[in-house]
């Protein structure tokens, strides 16, 4: 009887793999290739940033020219600084002009996973799920606290935003918490999952503070919040639009409120990425690159040079996979 059950199992996993679905698109009319490669392949990546095997790394601007020390991973390039922290609990702020380091600490038993500054102000979010506001002129802590912890976490982990006084952080078990000094003055709950259920966007579009977990999406203004509930793949947003790709193959687009405006549908598709210029440039994994202008009524399809079967980091007009680089080039 034992072995029965093992073989009808067997053949109900054999069943269903075979019946696996992928995008197959019915008209391509192009194929792109690589432009050129990357110095050393990735080895980490954030929603900010890549870091590769030598040291260099990836920002939202593209390939840097500094070298991080040994073990260390690029987190965030703002205010003229680069954020970088190893495993182990090191973190360094790097001027981006002098590449010298202007500050330095260290931590025992948790490594920074997201980090943003505003002028001698650095907010951090640790991989334990704790979070600091953090004065680096008198080394001194101003606001710590201990979230939830959360057992697993989607890469695109977004990094604080400061809206004048007031940091925003988006934490690893779904929440935004607000603070203002060493103050917690609020927390809103945006993830409804256990696991993988982190803040992957945090924005200000219009007014409006935009957050997103991949099963949420919120939008907060002073007069109303507006919320969908969706298996997010990533956001984007150009000017005041914002653009949802879901897991079921759908790019969505909404405003800044959230109130959906447009939606395309790409059966059995899995977004891994997008880069925009004139058009919006989606990536699925199959490896195919899906060109929609902005109000999503035309779209093409083309070729990409590789399926996606490792993350992938978009860069202004640039496609990074492991350690090659496709650039829009006006090509498509």
């Amino acid at each position: 009887m034992r072995y029965l059950l093992a073989l009808l199992a067997l053949l109900f996993f054999i069943s269903g793999c075979s019946s696996k679905k992928y995008f197959e698109p019915k008209e391509v009319i192009g194929t792109v290739e690589f432009d050129g490669s990357l110095p050393a392949p990735i080895i980490d990546l954030l929603r900010d940033g890549a870091t590769l095997k030598n040291g260099m790394f990836i920002s939202r601007d593209g390939l840097e020219r500094h070298r991080l020390k040994k073990d260390f991973l690029f987190i965030n390039k703002i205010d003229g600084k680069y954020i970088a922290a190893s495993r182990c609990g090191k973190l360094e702020v790097i001027d981006v002009n002098s590449g010298k380091t202007v500050y330095k600490k260290s931590y025992d038993k948790k490594a920074p996973v997201a980090a943003t500054l505003k002028e001698d102000i650095l907010a951090l979010v640790f991989d334990d799920n704790s979070l600091e506001v953090l004065d680096m002129a008198s080394d001194s802590s101003l606001y710590t606290s201990k979230q939830k912890s959360a057992i697993a976490v989607d890469t695109k982990i977004a990094n604080p935003i400061f809206l004048g006084r007031l940091v925003v952080f988006g934490t690893l078990d779904g929440k935004l918490v607000v603070v203002d000094g060493d103050k917690e003055i609020r927390d809103i709950v945006v993830g409804t999952g256990e696991y993988f259920d982190n803040i992957i966007f945090l924005d200000v579009i219009d007014n409006n503070l935009i957050a997103a977990t991949p099963t949420r999406i919120v939008s907060v203004s002073p007069n109303f919040t507006n919320m969908l509930d969706l298996e997010i793949s990533d956001v984007i947003y150009v000017s005041d639009r914002v653009y949802i790709l879901t897991k079921d193959g759908r790019i969505i687009l909404t405003d800044a409120g959230l109130n959906v405006l447009k939606s395309r549908k790409y059966p059995f598709a899995h977004f891994t990425g997008a880069i925009y210029g004139e058009y919006i440039y989606v990536i699925e994994k199959e490896g195919y690159i899906i060109a929609l202008d902005k109000d999503l009524r035309v779209s093409n399809i083309f070729r990409f040079p590789a399926k996606i079967d490792d993350h992938i980091f978009t860069s202004k007009d640039k496609v990074f996979y492991k350690d090659r680089y496709f650039k829009l080039n006006n090509k498509i």
